[in-house]
């Protein structure tokens, strides 16, 4: 996918149970408002950017970390980053590194939309289906992971016809890199519904993680919520296909 669903520093997670039939999505109904609904995402990707405002705050269990960003893809690149707060002289140096290492980052408004679900759900299941909402379940395999170590639930609200929620955990442990082990992953986007013709854009992202790395154990969570969201006339860049 050109957007991995796995990012670490973007939890909690619902497990649905799957009753005895299983649709695929290249069947009716449901399964086509989830496709009109990716397929909108993707549009509107090809044809935009996303400046926004993000609240983020991260805890490894020993320290906390909170800081207010803005990302705007009409700056130069490098620079389409701003720490609103801290200041920067607040910030311990682990904090400051991570910070200049996502000041690379200028694909920045990736998360924005969820287009990059059209990739994979051609082979999803639908699990549950009530009048207001259905839930897919769609497997993952993406670098990071090996196959069938990932799954991924996604909510379609029927009546807006929108992807409300993605909803990604691991199936079993993994090992992103040699020396780093996965032991569980959950992690949840939710969505606000579309306003005046637009796409859904994500409203905040939740993470749990923990691993091992570096022969030393680790437990994160993560929090962002997502505010200030403008699209900004800026050609999209060129998507992967």
């Amino acid at each position: 996918m050109r957007k991995p669903l796995l990012r670490i520093a973007a939890a909690g997670f619902v497990l649905f149970a799957a009753p005895a039939f299983a649709e695929t999505v290249g069947e009716p109904a449901s399964a086509a408002l989830l496709m009109q609904a990716a397929k909108k995402a993707k549009d509107f990707a090809q044809q935009y950017r996303y400046a926004y405002t993000v609240d983020y705050w991260t805890s490894d269990g020993e320290k906390e970390l909170s800081a207010k960003l803005r990302f705007d893809p009409r700056l130069e690149e490098g620079e389409r980053w701003t720490l609103l707060s801290p200041s920067e002289d607040d910030l311990d140096k682990k904090a400051r590194k991570a910070l200049k290492q996502m000041q690379k980052n200028d694909g920045g408004d990736e998360p924005i939309l969820y287009d990059g679900l059209h990739e994979m759900i051609d082979d999803a299941e639908l699990v549950s289906d009530t009048e207001t909402e259905a839930v897919f379940l769609a497997q993952v395999d993406e670098e990071d992971a090996p196959k069938d170590a990932l799954e991924v639930y996604i909510t379609l609200d029927k009546a807006a016809g929108y992807v409300s929620a993605i909803e990604l955990k691991s199936k079993q442990p993994f090992k992103p890199a040699a020396v780093a082990k996965v032991n569980s992953l959950t992690q949840i986007q939710r969505f606000s519904a579309p306003q005046d013709g637009g796409p859904a854009l994500i409203a905040t992202s939740e993470a749990q993680v923990e691993g091992e790395a570096m022969f030393k154990s680790f437990a994160s969570e993560t929090r962002q919520v997502f505010s200030e969201i403008e699209r900004v006339e800026v050609a999209a860049e060129e998507t992967d296909e």
